[in-house]
């Protein structure tokens, strides 16, 4: 299974927009893996986790083309994982259903957002939307996957239930786990019914400020990889990715070799924009 990272930060992006402190100086000048755009796994070409702002260029940069795309799997409605700008740019009337998948948030959100923005058309997108709610499974006999909801700690503005996802498919199972604090107590006892390849992990604040609930610092990160180890929920050759890093425009934050070699003695790797695993 090949799993493309398209983007690896958080919504303060890095560098970020009119940020003048060291660490996005060091981002611009250096550019490669200091540069992070809005989290985004794209896995087998066919299926996208979160579709944040500028994920096409960063597509097109790599050589890849996201019109082979047929799901689209939303965690909720903030910025940086669900830009309504790229669906509204984009026209698919020739090409195969592109099926949304997100919470019923999104799902109300997106025709309010036709009022902003005359090109969003989602008949000219030939979308799909397909509501879930914390604990839905869905399966697509076509694709062969199995997709299952499960309830993230995160921000709840609006009455929206923020999503993680497990993703099943050619004997592969995937933990797709950003935006999100330590899990829900539900969460967890779905969780441990399975085995993963691979787990991607909200680490937004990482170094920067000790975060428990609505996103994860270093600590409790480490801890639920302890819990995945101690439950024997990883295979044989198994990856743990941090992912969703951010940065706290002070200048201070840790590169990309830092937060490396700060996770590296506990069996984890740290995402960066265009990242490919092959399991």
């Amino acid at each position: 299974m090949e799993i493309i990272f398209l983007g690896s930060g958080a919504g303060e992006l890095w560098p970020s927009v009119f940020c003048n402190c060291g660490a996005c100086k060091t981002a611009i000048a250096e550019r490669g893996k200091h540069v992070r755009i809005g989290s985004c796994l794209l896995v087998e070409r066919k299926y996208l986790f979160d579709i944040p702002p500028n994920v096409n260029l960063a597509a097109i940069q790599r050589g890849i083309s996201l019109a082979e795309v047929t799901h689209l799997f939303v965690t909720h409605s903030h910025q940086d994982h669900l830009d309504p700008c790229v669906l509204a740019a984009t026209g698919r009337v020739d090409g195969p259903p592109l099926h949304l998948y997100c919470n019923r948030r999104v799902a109300e959100l997106l025709p309010v957002y036709q009022q902003f923005n005359r090109f969003f058309d989602p008949e000219r997108l030939n979308l799909h939307i397909n509501v879930l709610e914390p604990f839905d499974t869905v399966g697509c006999e076509e694709d062969e996957f199995v997709l299952t909801a499960l309830a993230a700690d995160h921000d709840t503005t609006g009455g929206e239930e923020p999503l993680i996802y497990i993703f099943e498919h050619g004997g592969k199972t995937i933990l797709y786990a950003c935006d999100t604090g330590w899990f829900p107590d539900r969460t967890w006892q779905e969780i441990e019914k399975r085995q993963y390849d691979v787990v991607v992990l909200d680490c937004t604040c990482h170094e920067l400020q000790e975060c428990r609930h609505g996103h994860l610092s270093t600590a409790p990160f480490l801890e639920i990889r302890q819990r995945f180890e101690k439950e024997g929920l990883l295979k044989s050759g198994s990856r743990f990715i941090a992912q969703h890093i951010s940065h706290g425009h002070q200048g201070d934050d840790l590169s990309h070799e830092q937060l490396v070699a700060r996770f590296a003695q506990h069996g984890v790797e740290v995402a960066h924009d265009g990242m490919v695993l092959n399991t």
